[in-house]
């Protein structure tokens, strides 16, 4: 939770709702008067530290350490979904771990009966689920009473299309206030879903029968403004033929879910020759075991470093304090963008009122001497495991970095290091770079591999390295490369030669 969130905009917030606080004092001495009235006596509350006050005092206390950890206070009751009823879960499973061991450890769970912990756990999730649903559906019905305000005219929509998509679309403009655009109906080819609804919305027919369903929406006195086709939906090209004419006949118009949602994806650029020159490389039939061998080698790295990992954890937190990861948005393979982590070794830019930290002040001694010895890129060892990232191959880059050409350095998974960090690093120059991740792709072996590792410790503990040598052969490969690749342009007539 908070990954996609600025560092500066990402810090921890000690808070609790006042309703939170209730049900973590509440919930245990209901759980033991579910379970034994008699253990609520008053007796067994002024004979001092009885198991009973034992019990309350620390499921209360647990309970509220708990919703500090899961930061239950951060999200908001009106907007309860599935992420938060996940939390909820593990802040109440901790609680009740942590309730046990310590009734356990002081009484051996003498005097409270052994079912009350599981009483406990199911008292304090329905309360916390019951409170925010209920809030939820009381604060849906005042929106929905303040949108029937205003305006008068709506926008009448018509949706192609049963998928996750149009489900998002239909939640989306049944939440805008004031209300401005409403979905009469749904249709799908599936006919199977006929007759079946959406928060409400019915399926009401397959394409070819759209015309039937304007006209008798006509005599209910409704006009359909707006016909939109879900991006994702498995509509035939027969069947959007058929909406297209259908539309032009009542003179409505018809877009895809996308672009009435103003989602259509931004121009593309490197296109035409990233193919071309990416054809002409023979990737390393290497890559085909690579993987077992990244995922075998991460998981290790993991268990060994696991105490590496937990000091390092504990500096970060001392030095720049939360959160302890820093995440980037990189580029990877096939062009798949995924979020590079790392230790933080940077304070965060802007302070807690929004004034930028001067960049010479962000790094700290700490900082340079985790980045010195690659102790801040151990995170990334998650990243190889989920299939991001490999242990070797082309550093990935930011978005705005990549190459003219980047199609060559995404046929391979992007490594932690790689041929071009162990010859020259932050040295070479953008091309001489791009050159020498190019070359691995098509001569990556696992004997290159040993040869990268080992050189990478190598820097890590004596800095970076120039190799001359293997910059040029990376160099005059890149440029045997381009040589062919002017060849087949020159090869290919153009149209106008065809005419000709």
């Amino acid at each position: 939770m908070g990954y996609f969130s600025p560092t500066s905009r990402n810090r921890t917030n000690l808070r609790f709702a006042l309703y939170d606080v209730f049900c973590a004092c509440i919930a245990p001495i209901l759980s033991l008067a579910m379970r034994d009235p008699n253990l609520l006596g008053l007796d067994k509350w002024t004979d001092g530290l009885s198991p009973a006050v034992i019990f309350v005092v620390l499921a209360s206390m647990s309970t509220l350490v708990s919703l500090l950890a899961f930061r239950l206070g951060d999200g908001m009751s009106r907007f309860f979904s599935v992420h938060d009823f996940i939390a909820i879960c593990g802040a109440v499973a901790t609680s009740v771990g942590a309730t046990s061991f310590f009734m356990f450890t002081l009484t051996r769970l003498e005097g409270i009966p052994r079912s009350t912990p599981a009483i406990f756990a199911f008292v304090l999730t329905g309360s916390l689920v019951l409170g925010r649903a209920f809030h939820r559906v009381v604060v849906t019905e005042l929106d929905k009473v303040a949108a029937g305000w205003k305006p008068d005219q709506l926008r009448n929509i018509v949706i192609v299309g049963v998928d996750q998509f149009s489900l998002a679309a239909v939640r989306l403009v049944q939440s805008q206030v004031p209300t401005t655009a409403r979905v009469l109906a749904l249709i799908d080819e599936d006919v199977g879903l006929i007759g079946r609804a959406i928060r409400g919305v019915r399926v009401v027919a397959q394409p070819h029968e759209l015309d039937s369903v304007l006209r008798e929406y006509e005599i209910h006195g409704v006009t359909v403004d707006q016909v939109v086709i879900s991006d994702r939906s498995l509509v035939s090209t027969e069947a959007r033929e058929t909406l297209r004419q259908i539309c032009d006949q009542h003179e409505i118009e018809t877009l895809p879910l996308s672009d009435a949602l103003n989602l259509a994806p931004k121009s593309a650029t490197n296109e035409g020759v990233a193919s071309v020159s990416a054809h002409l490389v023979k990737v390393s039939p290497y890559f085909k075991i690579k993987r077992v061998l990244d995922v075998s080698a991460s998981f290790a790295l993991i268990v060994l470093l696991s105490p590496l990992i937990i000091v390092v954890s504990g500096l970060v937190l001392i030095d720049v304090g939360m959160p302890l990861l820093f995440w980037q948005e990189r580029i990877g393979y096939g062009g798949r963008r995924f979020l590079l982590r790392k230790f933080r070794t940077y304070a965060a830019p802007f302070d807690r009122n929004g004034v930028a930290i001067p960049a010479a002040d962000q790094l700290s001694r700490l900082g340079k001497f985790m980045r010195a010895t690659r102790f801040d890129e151990i995170p990334q060892l998650l990243n190889i495991l989920v299939g991001d990232m490999s242990l070797i191959g082309p550093r990935p880059l930011l978005p705005k970095d990549q190459p003219a050409d980047p199609s060559i350095r995404l046929l391979a998974r992007p490594g932690i290091t790689g041929w071009a960090q162990i010859n020259g690093g932050n040295s070479v120059t953008p091309e001489e770079k791009e050159a020498l991740d190019a070359w691995y792709v098509e001569h990556a072996t696992p004997l290159v591999d040993m040869k990268i590792l080992a050189h990478s410790l190598i820097i890590a503990a004596t800095g970076e390295r120039f190799d001359r040598a293997a910059i040029a052969q990376a160099l005059k490969w890149r440029g045997g490369l381009m040589t062919k690749l002017d060849s087949a342009s020159t090869a290919s007539p153009t149209n106008t030669d065809r005419v000709g």
